[in-house]
């Protein structure tokens, strides 16, 4: 009974180790790149605009259903997509997109920011969104807001994960860490 007991525990153990540094890859590969860009690495990409349509889609996983709100920008002369999404759970509405979506069409010009390193690529990120008399409608902290509360997320959950690992499989160590006192200048 102890051995089974033991060996439950050392799996439980090593598989918060894999979580753990699963999270922690996550933020820095998936989140760090678009949350630590700075404008200075964005270059931008003038046009009139071509198509711009917000459309929505219903989306299911694992049995939850929810929309999926989606912009496409088409600039003339310039064959990649500018593409926004967000997930918007239930509604079938999403007022921003819209909003992007009525003053393009109003302007019939468009200024987009993307980083020069995606300048290649069919679907590059999109930084920012301007009217042709550059009216910010989308900017770097609309698309930094959910990051900011997901990447130290992923980072926590990554460390606790990988704590939980260390204190298991090496408690004593653990434990002669957390009461080391300072030392003292007796002098």
């Amino acid at each position: 009974m102890n051995s089974k007991k033991k060996w439950r525990k050392d799996y439980y153990a090593g598989q918060l180790l894999w979580f753990g540094i699963a999270c922690i890859g996550c933020a820095f590969y998936f989140f760090a790149p678009t949350l630590f860009t700075t404008e200075k690495s964005l270059i931008e990409k003038r046009g009139e605009v071509e198509n711009v349509k917000a459309f929505y889609t219903r989306v299911s996983s694992k049995g939850h259903k929810s929309v999926k709100s989606e912009l496409i920008l088409n600039l003339k002369n310039d064959t990649r997509n500018y593409k926004l999404a967000k997930n918007i759970e239930q509604s079938w509405n999403n007022e921003k997109y819209e909003l992007i979506e009525r003053e393009l069409k109003k302007s019939g010009k468009a200024i987009v920011w993307i980083k020069e390193s995606e300048q290649s690529e069919m679907e590059p990120e999109v930084f920012q969104i301007a009217t042709g008399e550059n009216n910010i409608l989308y900017d770097m902290n609309d698309v930094k807001s959910e990051l900011r509360f997901l990447f130290p997320f992923l980072l926590i959950m990554g460390f606790f994960g990988i704590g939980v690992y260390l204190n298991h499989k090496y408690p004593n160590r653990i434990k002669s860490l957390m009461r080391k006192k300072p030392a003292h200048n007796n002098v």
